[in-house]
């Protein structure tokens, strides 16, 4: 859905789809950053051109995501992540521990849909 910012200036659309695209084009970023050998803050500097109320949100998914790929993908340890990231171990940890307890609140919520329909 577009929303113009400014009715007499047809050039300034904002869309979803520009931010899901800018979201990914960040996420690219900070992967290649931290390919290169970069920590995770000197990943999330490279942020400072991207909306602050995007920059958070980004930071955090983007922590999400190396441990969805290296841990869960991977078989890397959390150890070896928080090195990888300078990040402390506890930080990992949490998010990983996050991340499990909403994939199971997801499964839980499924089991359940799937038992009630059956039932019927």
């Amino acid at each position: 859905m577009a929303s113009r910012t400014n009715e007499e200036d047809d050039d300034i659309y904002v869309t979803a789809s520009d931010e899901e695209l800018l979201y990914e084009q960040t996420i690219r970023r900070m992967r290649s950053e931290v390919n290169r050998g970069k920590t995770y803050e000197q990943a999330c500097k490279s942020l400072s051109d991207v909306e602050k109320y995007l920059q958070k949100e980004i930071e955090e998914d983007f922590l999400k995501v190396i441990i969805a790929e290296r841990h869960f993908g991977g078989g890397h340890g959390i150890d070896d992540i928080a090195l990888l990231l300078d990040v402390p171990y506890e930080k990992v940890e949490e998010l990983r521990n996050h991340m499990l307890s909403d994939l199971s609140g997801v499964l839980d919520r499924g089991k359940r849909w799937a038992d009630s329909d059956l039932s019927h």
